[in-house]
């Protein structure tokens, strides 16, 4: 993870102040990014990715959600749910971070296109566009987000639930409905097992 940080910080600075924007305007975002960023980098290895398939799955983990910093930071605080109209403002980020890390200079586009589908759905019923033909590396990072959303302590308006029980929620409401690929969910099961069992 270091190795990945290092060589495109030095390559690109811009990924120290978009970081550095998301941190000072809403840690949670932060810590949730950095979590999601190792739990891509567990599927990863559990699928045999190799090291540049491993990087760019890490950077787009990383900087999936930076579109939040041109997120009034009240609503991403918000001790409470939302209300239509706030929840479509935050519905914008997907968007705005396909923009801002298109200023960046990175080789691959994979990266801005992960920030954008995060959260589509296979049957077009996520947004901003309402995609059903999702990219390998977007399909990941969503269902990685939403593990992790359901199971970090930090959320102020729910609380966290086991990572079981948040799996058999995927599985059931999600991945059953279509929204989400079955293979892609399984993968992502057993690289959790790999992530916990003792070596």
């Amino acid at each position: 993870t270091v190795n990945i940080l290092v060589g495109e910080v030095t390559k690109n600075r811009d990924i120290v102040r978009i970081l550095f924007d998301l941190t000072s305007r809403d840690y949670t975002t932060t810590r949730h990014s950095v979590n999601v960023m190792a739990l891509a980098l567990g599927y990863g290895r559990h699928v045999n990715f190799d090291k540049h398939q491993m990087k760019i799955l890490g950077l787009s983990a990383l900087l999936h959600d930076v579109g939040k910093v041109l997120i009034n930071a009240e609503l991403l605080k918000a001790p409470r749910k939302l209300t239509d109209d706030e929840f479509n403002e935050i519905k914008k980020h997907p968007t705005m971070g396909f923009n801002i890390l298109g200023t960046c200079k990175f080789n691959n586009n994979e990266i801005k296109t992960t920030a954008l589908e995060h959260h589509e759905k296979l049957d077009g019923s996520g947004y901003p566009d309402q995609k059903t033909d999702i990219s390998e590396f977007g399909q990941i990072v969503a269902i990685i987000d939403c593990y992790e959303a359901l199971t970090n302590d930090e959320r102020v308006y729910r609380m966290a639930i086991n990572p079981l029980t948040a799996l058999e929620v995927i599985r059931t409401e999600i991945v059953d409905a279509g929204k989400f690929s079955r293979n892609i969910f399984k993968n992502f099961a057993h690289s959790l097992l790999n992530l916990y069992s003792p070596s």
